[in-house]
């Protein structure tokens, strides 16, 4: 079946636009090799592989799984995370057990540190980056599972750190929200804290402002999170870190800054801290920080005060136990890598070689660094030294040298604060002998591609080539596990196996990254020479492409996510890492420990010199081999645990809030890996459909004999679904000729290919635009109908506003003949007839009790007895509507956004439930008084939770949970009705004598036991009453603020 047979003239379709991506038009031609598609008036030519049909209904904004859509396909998966970001303001989304996380750019309700709490229960109404985290704590602490991996990944600005922060903190809610111990919770708190408190330390001295995002991680980390598995409570945490970004630490790009803790401490130090440290003075005045021509931290449209910056990270120092000496220390090296990189070279005349410039700056970096001034000296300026003879640097090579000792004090800096940072978070020594679980959060760096790509994307996308890897095997046993659950054959499929890219990346000897090593450890080695031995090793291999051009200085690689062509220039230096050997036996020879210590040459960056005999000296390893190690440590650690996923997503590139590029974000889930997954479900069962879905859509284009058992109006019976199913789908199948199964039947779903799919769709339309013409006279009809029927609403509704309005004149002449009786002044009138008419619903005896009750406190405190009365009253609605309802459905109509008489009015009509909610017609709504805004908030909360509730309800009968919670709730009544009789007999001759026209149901009121809330005693002190007398009548009232209220009111002292 031709493919242009799948369109027909008129259709939506998807396009893929080469400046937008994939967008939605109208076809106008369809041919077999191109297409003519019209968008906003504008006619495009459009290959006929760019055009995937818009089959309706095969996405929806609404959808919270990706896997739910009917036609599973790069551009319905786009359209549908476009329009939950745009339309409905979700970030996240989910795709099987995978999250993906669009930055918002802009701050959430629904990520606030105060909704971590009701979801530790494990309600979740949407998706959410901790409902990741709660997956995997659960099943360490309650399914005794294994250690657990949740890898984040995402480009520069998508949002990594913050979603493992966030992550971090809900984490600690779990854990003591899980204990009832007081002392696990405390060393769970103090943990959390701990944690917290490495952040702006953190983030200080390894993140920058780049061009992608003003707060850019700059090297990638893996933090273990330890829990005794028993209770479950964190007693530690443990980070290892990869790949700082070394070259920012002497220049940036345009437009970029530093590593940030050089601005924050130039910004935030006092006059006499900057003269500590040799007289510093603003950022412009610094070579190192002036490369970018960029100096103030901005971006998400807000401005970030370094100064203010600054005092975080001391306030981070002293939470984590580092030590005032310990603090001068490091911004003394800081200070001296400022003024070193200040410090220029010349050619000296008579020698050639290079003379140092500003020899005061270098004094002063000595003296911070507490170095021999002479011997500091002679290292930058030394190229080589023997007995024989002494070899000089020319300034060039000065400058390199000046610039390796930088990266190094900064580097082992940096190497010193995450070691310090592990001494203070480990585990306890006492927890450490109990068995312990972690769940270990990986915050990496995404897949970068750029103009110029160098050894440092190499490596990035070396790291992310492995991590696909591992995602690509857990996707694939996801799928199967699926298919075995619906009691189906898994499909063969073409397993995007990337596992020979990984070899010709690292395999000992022969892998590019062993072909640098041998060549930064051969003395002649180059640049050039490097290139040639890659070309000549894998130049035949399908994953690497060797250029046209004959000069060795590049070469591509076919990564998983794209093509990447590398300049190899400088690769041997960076990979060298080379700092001098007199040079680090000078900073060896400080007087300050602290410093002399840095550049010691841990066991764990040393190894073997190739061919060197055993006992000999170990050298530092190359940043390759050390970071090759690091990865193959971490692919351990990984395969050994259970991994989750986050994949975050960069919006656009301006950073814009609520807005998506669909090219840009489509490039960005390509490389997360996402489009990969999607095409391996194609190649499988990519279209999805319940039973009864199937059965809805193509009953139209079912055999005869099935519309014979079936005829209009009915359908199958859930248990004879699946056979009849089968039986269509067969039918078609026989029909088009496809001679081999093309679909399968599980328990619940149909799973069919694209092609039967596709064949299905084309069949269906042709049938729906035949049978159109005989629709017409019975959609006019309908029509008819139903306008006549919205006029007969129009009507009913009009003649209930007028009954309400004739009630209310009613109402109204009751209460003005009540303020009579009473003979109120004008003031009191005023607000009684108000208040009548604010609180329709009130008794008017209790309006009347609580106006006259604030206007004589009110007089006694000299405040404004309406407002008193108004607070007073709006509190006693809020907790009849509280009262009355279950508190699910308290949070849907807050959600629904309710006003409280509408509220008043659903409680009246007995229509708390949520199935009495799903009965509610609009028909009903515009009768009980809902604005159009009600009724349509109330609607879309309706159809996002239903779906949840059902899901929820049938794991509930599945663990046997409700049945469970039926028998707790029946305890609880029983305990609360009997408190509410011994209350009922202490308070009833008081409330009797005091509301005794108020026809108050003492022992209705007192049905619920709540904590006591500050808020309620503060506003009872308010009101005049002591703080004693208040709690008193709190704790007597279990916490109801209005039966405390009356409490207080019939004291004998009032």
């Amino acid at each position: 079946m031709a493919s242009r047979d799948i369109y027909q003239p008129g259709s939506q379709v998807f396009y893929i636009n080469p400046q937008t991506g994939w967008n939605v038009g109208t076809l106008k031609e369809a041919g077999k090799k191109t297409m003519k598609v019209e968008d906003k008036g504008e006619v495009f030519t459009v290959a006929a592989e760019d055009i995937h049909r818009h089959m309706e209904g095969s996405y929806d904004e609404r959808f919270e799984d990706l896997f739910q859509m009917a036609d599973l396909h790069q551009s319905t998966l786009l359209y549908c995370l476009k329009r939950r970001y745009e339309k409905l303001g979700m970030m996240f989304t989910r795709m099987g057990e995978i999250i993906i996380s669009i930055n918002p750019l802009c701050v959430k309700d629904y990520n606030h540190p105060s909704k971590m709490a009701p979801h530790t229960g494990g309600n979740w109404a949407h998706p959410h980056a901790w409902e990741v985290a709660h997956k995997a704590y659960k099943k360490i602490v309650v399914m005794d599972g294994n250690n657990q991996s949740i890898l984040i990944s995402g480009e520069s600005g998508a949002g990594k750190t913050e979603t493992a922060k966030t992550l971090i903190d809900y984490l600690g809610c779990m854990s003591y929200s899980h204990s009832c111990n007081g002392v696990q919770k405390a060393v769970a708190e103090s943990v959390n804290k701990k944690l917290k408190a490495s952040n702006p330390i953190l983030e200080s001295f390894g993140n920058a402002k780049t061009l992608r995002n003003d707060n850019s991680s700059r090297f990638g980390k893996y933090i273990k999170l330890y829990f005794e598995k028993t209770s479950g409570v964190l007693t530690g945490a443990e980070m290892v870190h990869y790949l700082l970004e070394k070259s920012r630490i002497v220049t940036q790009n345009p437009g970029e800054r530093g590593y940030h803790v050089f601005y924050e401490m130039l910004c935030g130090m006092s006059p006499e801290q900057k003269a500590k440290y040799g007289g510093l003075t603003k950022p412009q005045d610094y070579a190192m920080l002036s490369k970018g021509n960029q100096y103030i931290r901005e971006g998400h449209g807000r401005v970030t005060d370094d100064a203010v910056e600054f005092k975080n990270l001391v306030q981070g120092f002293n939470d984590t136990g580092i030590t005032d000496d310990e603090q001068h220390c490091i911004f003394s090296v800081l200070a001296a890598i400022l003024w070193l990189q200040n410090v220029t070279f010349d050619t000296d005349e008579s020698t050639g070689k290079a003379k140092i410039v500003e020899h005061d700056l270098v004094e002063k970096a000595a003296g911070l660094l507490n170095l021999d001034v002479e011997a500091f000296k002679e290292c930058l300026l030394v190229k080589t030294k023997t007995k024989i003879m002494t070899q000089m640097a020319d300034k060039d090579e000065a400058r390199d040298f000046r610039d390796a000792l930088s990266k190094a004090l900064y580097s082992a800096v940096f190497d010193w604060l995450v070691q310090k940072l592990n001494a203070v978070i480990k585990p306890d020594a006492r927890a450490a002998g109990k068995t312990l679980r972690y769940v270990g959060l990986l915050d990496i760096f995404g897949f970068e591609n750029f103009k110029i790509n160098s050894f440092e994307q190499f490596c990035i996308n070396f790291t992310n080539e492995s991590l696909q890897n591992h995602y690509n095997k857990y996707t694939f046993i996801q799928d199967a596990a699926e298919c075995e659950a619906e009691g189906i054959a898994c499909p063969i499929v073409e397993y995007p196996d990337n596992q020979p890219c990984l070899d010709m990346l690292q395999k000992d000897g022969k892998g590019v990254m062993s072909i640098l090593d041998a060549q930064c450890a051969f003395r002649l080695g180059t640049d050039a020479s490097f290139t040639e031995a890659v070309w000549g090793e894998h130049g035949e291999d399908k994953f690497f492409v060797k250029p046209r051009s004959t000069v060795p200085d590049n070469f591509g690689i076919n990564h998983y996510a794209a093509h990447v062509n590398y300049k190899t220039a400088d690769w041997l230096e960076k990979n060298k890492d080379t700092l001098k050997d007199d040079m680090r036996e000078c900073v060896q020879g400080s007087k300050t420990p602290f410093i002399a210590d840095l550049l010691v040459i841990k066991d764990s960056d040393a190894e073997a010199a190739p061919g060197a005999k055993a006992g000999a000296p170990k050298k530092k390893a190359t940043v390759g081999s050390k970071f090759k190690k690091q990865l193959e440590s971490l692919k351990e650690e990984l395969n050994s645990t259970d991994s989750h996923f986050i994949r975050t997503v960069k919006p656009n590139p301006q950073m814009k809030a609520g807005v998506i590029d669909n090219g840009y974000v489509m490039t960005q889930l390509t490389c997360a890996g996402v489009i990969e997954t999607i095409i391996m479900k194609r190649q499988g069962y990519p279209v999805r459909q319940l039973h009864r879905d199937f059965w809805l859509r193509y009953r139209i284009i079912a055999p005869k004999a099935i519309k014979a058992k079936y005829p209009a109006g009915t359908h199958p019976s859930d248990e004879d679904l699946p056979a009849v199913c089968r039986e269509l789908a067969e039918e078609w199948c026989w029909i088009m000729h496809m001679k081999k199964p093309h679909f399968d039947i599980g328990h619940n779903k149909v799973f069919t290919k694209a092609k039967v799919n596709e064949g299905l769709e084309i069949v269906r339309s042709k049938k729906i635009k035949r049978l159109m013409p005989r629709c017409i006279p019975f959609l006019l009809k309908w029509i008819d109908a139903y306008l006549k029927r919205k006029a007969e609403i129009e009507e009913e509704r009009r003649k209930a506003q007028e009954a309400i309005q004739l009630t209310k004149k009613r109402s109204m002449a009751d209460v003005k003949e009540l303020a009579e009786e009473q003979e109120f002044d004008e003031e009191m009138a005023s607000a009684f007839n108000e208040f009548s008419e604010y609180f329709p619903h009130f008794d008017l005896e209790v309006i009347l009790e609580t106006v006259e009750y604030c206007k004589m406190r009110a007089e006694q405190k000299g405040v404004d007895f309406k407002k008193m009365a108004m607070d007073g009253l709006l509190d006693m609605q809020k907790q009849r509507v509280e009262a009355a309802l279950p508190s699910t459905m308290k949070s849907l109509f807050e959600e629904a956004g309710l006003r409280a008489e509408t509220q008043e009015l659903l409680i009246e009509q007995k229509i708390t439930t949520r199935d009495a909610l799903f009965d509610l017609s609009p028909e009903q709504m515009d009768k009980f008084g809902f604005n159009e805004q009600e009724k349509d908030s109330l609607q879309s909360v309706l159809l996002s939770q239903k779906s949840n509730w059902i899901v929820n309800q049938r794991l509930n009968l599945l663990m046997g949970s409700e049945g469970r919670d039926e028998e707790e709730m029946k305890r609880d009544m029983e305990e609360l009705t009997a408190a509410a009789e011994l209350i009922r007999k202490d308070l009833e001759g008081h409330l009797a004598g005091k509301y005794k026209n108020a026809n108050l149901n003492v022992s209705k009121i007192i049905s619920k036991a709540i904590k006591i809330n500050q808020d309620q005693v503060k506003r009872f002190v308010d009101m005049g009453f002591s703080q004693a007398k208040a709690t008193e009548a709190l704790m007597k009232a279990e916490g109801d603020s209005r039966k405390a209220c009356d409490l207080l009111l019939a004291a004998d002292d009032f």
